[in-house]
């Protein structure tokens, strides 16, 4: 058994996600058993959060500043980590290895590049315990797009003998893994990709509307209160990305601010009340998101911030439960992880098999040419009686 802790910042970068759990490799089935302890969201300083925003959607960004951001980020990671031990009353000594995400600056698998920031030397040194960090760039130089690679990790938790499901995370960007039936299909029938903007563009509109007074769209409120603008709804439809074939992932660099610009500046020609605007952005996600559901799919299981919009809940509902689909839409809290950790702990579950040596992605998921082991260790002061734990063992006892 492995005890990790998993590091998440998203695209929103509302603050860090901490996770801690235990995995066993389950040697009668070989499969992986995942128990969730602890979760934990500690915001970013406002200072660090801007700057976080700002650089993340300017090409003018120095290397400089980039370097700072990766310094700054490493530290808040390495304090997020402590802290939400000590608030669980639980010793970093018990902790075996860390999986930190990482905070995306910028993604272009089309261009072989990827960058995630937190300096991992940081966490390690801060904390004592090995930290497992840059998990996409691996798989981006096999020719893969890097992400999504939490569906190695749905696989485990939500794949059903019997039934067609996926696996649906509306963080920033909205993602899915599509799980068809173990009993008919196998694993290697899983597919995975970014659907679109999940939070990112409904979240960039309510700054707009407010001034930089609100960042998010509470319980859907404003999104409840307009009404979707067909026209506008139809321009932001015929985006290409919506029909690129899979695997494919996208980011800020595509539905970012200027994005969210554009879509704002529409609405003011059109002449759209703000929280139009805000209903149609919102009915976009719900709109792409179920566009990319297969008909035989039966149960959409959500996890990520946009769970707590139940206006997009209701929306993506209405839009997978008509013919020829007939999908329940559920949070993964109804299958035993909470809908706000699973990013967090799909890191730390990846860290346990890096450390292993077991191959934690899915290539036919992002395109890579083969399979890895993604992640570049970090070693803590725990280095050498971990992998003396994991290694001296048989090699088929130390990750499946």
């Amino acid at each position: 058994m492995i005890r990790a802790i998993g590091l998440m910042s998203g695209t929103s970068a509302d603050g860090i996600d901490v996770a801690a759990v235990e995995v066993e490799h389950e040697s009668a089935n070989g499969k992986l058993g995942i128990r969730m302890l602890h979760f934990a969201t500690l915001p970013y300083g406002p200072a660090l959060r801007e700057r976080l925003l700002s650089s993340s959607s300017s090409a003018a960004t120095t290397i400089v500043q980039l370097g700072e951001l990766n310094v700054a980020v490493g530290e808040a990671f390495a304090v997020a980590t402590i802290e939400a031990s000590r608030r669980w009353g639980l010793e970093l000594g018990s902790i075996d290895v860390i999986g930190s995400h990482g905070h995306t600056m910028y993604h272009s698998p089309e261009t072989g590049v990827t960058i995630q920031i937190g300096e991992s030397a940081i966490v390690a040194s801060r904390t004592g315990v090995t930290c497992v960090a840059d998990f996409r760039v691996t798989d981006v130089a096999l020719g893969g797009q890097g992400a999504p690679l939490v569906p190695f990790v749905d696989a485990v938790l939500f794949a059903d003998p019997g039934e067609y499901r996926a696996a649906l995370n509306i963080g920033g960007i909205a993602n899915v893994t599509l799980l068809p039936d173990e009993a008919r299909c196998g694993r290697e029938a899983i597919r995975a990709f970014d659907t679109g903007p999940g939070n990112m563009v409904i979240d960039a509109c309510v700054r707009l509307a407010s001034g930089g007074g609100a960042s998010f769209d509470r319980d859907g409120a404003s999104a409840a209160r307009g009404t979707p603008a067909h026209a506008l709804l139809d321009e932001l439809l015929d985006d290409s990305y919506f029909n690129r074939p899979a695997p494919k992932s996208t980011g800020r660099e595509r539905y970012g601010a200027a994005y969210a610009a554009h879509v704002w500046e529409r609405g003011r020609q059109l002449g759209l009340h703000p929280d139009d605007v805000i209903a149609t952005v919102t009915v976009l996600t719900a709109r792409t998101i179920a566009a990319a559901i297969p008909a035989q799919c039966r149960r959409i299981i959500v996890s990520g911030g946009g769970v707590h919009n139940r206006t997009l809940m209701d929306m993506l509902q209405a839009s997978v439960g008509k013919p020829p689909a007939h999908a329940r839409v559920e949070r993964s809290d109804s299958h035993g992880i909470a809908a706000d950790a699973k990013e967090a702990a799909a890191f730390a579950v990846l860290a346990c098999e890096a450390i292993a040596g077991a191959v934690n992605h899915l290539p036919a998921t992002t395109g890579a040419a083969r399979a890895a082991v993604l992640g570049n260790i970090t070693p803590g002061e725990n280095y050498r009686s971990l992998m003396t734990r994991i290694w001296g063992q048989k090699p088929s006892q130390a990750g499946g």
